[in-house]
């Protein structure tokens, strides 16, 4: 990572030493962000955490009914009351239960392993759909523009405003830059309102 940086700084400052290069930067974060399908995306993932957490929770519950099965179980087991022949079934009884309750809880534990990875892979492969996109629209926007280079301002320590083309990316993906900048607005907002308290 630390090389990457180096790297870009380098390769900026020597092209900023030929004046005929044409360099510029884009907030990859930003265009990510505000991309038009980014909303979608993120209703796209809250609905199937739902999906996902509603099939967890009727597992849970079956769980816990299971649970408390077994401890009545156990309870009976310990019952004074029983001879010894009632003792020995009702604790044989508790014993099976207590390793389908186990063999649950293993089941309920990689279910929900399972829907977490789901969860990771689909915005993986969301974010991947998004990002190539903007890749190939950073691309033509260079091109058409004649920039040498356009790199990602995230992962610049510093860049001069004036090199910064994402409002002018955004356009050419349909997006207003004044949703941007409002965004920016309220952000700074919050977050001096936030220092306040």
């Amino acid at each position: 990572m630390k090389y990457t940086r180096i790297m870009m700084v380098a390769v900026m400052a020597a092209l900023m030493g030929t004046a005929q290069e044409k360099v510029a930067v884009v907030q990859m974060v930003d265009l990510v962000r505000f991309h038009p399908n980014s909303e979608r995306d993120r209703k796209l993932m809250q609905d199937t955490e739902k999906e996902f957490q509603s099939k967890l929770d009727k597992r849970r519950d079956r769980f816990d009914q299971m649970r408390s099965e077994f401890e009545a179980l156990v309870k009976e087991s310990r019952n004074p009351a029983l001879n010894d022949k009632a003792r020995a079934e009702a604790e044989d009884k508790a014993a099976k239960h207590r390793t389908v309750l186990a063999e649950a809880e293993r089941d309920l534990r990689q279910e929900l392993q399972k829907y977490q990875r789901d969860l990771a892979d689909m915005e993986t492969r969301l974010l991947r759909q998004i990002t190539g996109e903007l890749r190939d629209v950073v691309s033509k926007y260079a091109k058409e523009n004649k920039y040498t280079i356009i790199m990602d301002g995230t992962s610049l320590p510093y860049f001069d405003e004036k090199l910064d083309v994402t409002d002018q990316v955004l356009k050419q993906i349909g997006v207003d830059p004044k949703i941007r900048k409002e965004a920016k607005a309220k952000e700074a907002a919050e977050k001096a309102a936030a220092t306040k308290k």
